[in-house]
């Protein structure tokens, strides 16, 4: 199985968690609210690779993103070598620096990682917006309109079987975990490119289009 992940930065707000079945079929969509229940869901489910939107490595040179540490960046750019490479490619994209504003997710999910790796799986990072780019082409309408949300519905559906049969109305969050269940199926296939340096953890998003 595959499991998506599009992760919140507190236990405060659910975080939708998408899982496709082996053969990349909808198994579930749903929100969890607690680190520990998505933890109880990996070893129920027992996917093979989880994807998470969220940062899971940090720059080189960097051990924390504590503004207050003296550990810097051996970069001249501010942020991961992968995520400049997304940048170059046209996708903006938040930068893992001291002062992110999505700095305790990125704890969050590398805590996270390591537990669910743990369990045996395999977890990968992934940008939901870059793997929708690389999947449907430009231009892509908003994931906050409703516009964006049936854009994204139906172009999901016709890559996931089974979604089409769920009749609850989803949100940009369970819609963007959709999409990254969809990429770690990919990178199962062997059909996904990684951005960036192996010691920053690499960001993975589907091959072009041949």
């Amino acid at each position: 199985m595959f499991l998506g992940i599009d992760l919140t930065t507190t236990e405060q707000k659910p975080t939708a968690c998408a899982l496709l079945d082996a053969s990349g079929a909808l198994a579930s969509v749903d929100k969890l609210r607690t680190d520990d229940e998505m933890v109880a869901l990996v070893r129920e489910a027992s996917p093979s690779i989880i994807a998470i939107d969220s940062p899971l490595g940090l720059p080189l040179g960097m051990d924390c993103l504590e503004e207050n540490c003296d550990c810097q960046s051996v970069h001249e750019f501010k942020g991961r070598r992968g995520e400049r490479e997304l940048i170059d490619e046209g996708i903006n994209l938040y930068l893992t620096t001291k002062r992110s504003i999505i700095k305790p997710m990125v704890y969050r999910a590398m805590s996270l990682a390591e537990r669910f790796r743990a369990l045996g799986a395999e977890v990968i990072e992934v940008y939901p917006f870059a793997s929708k780019v690389r999947v449907f082409g430009r231009p892509i309408p908003p994931k906050n309109t409703r516009e964006g949300r049936e854009f994204l519905r139906r172009r999901l559906e016709e890559i996931i079987p089974g979604l089409a049969a769920d009749e609850r109305r989803l949100d940009h969050d369970c819609l963007d975990a959709l999409i990254a269940a969809y990429t770690a199926r990919l990178h199962a296939e062997g059909a996904t490119d990684a951005m960036g340096f192996e010691e920053e953890v690499k960001i993975v998003v589907p091959s072009r289009p041949a």
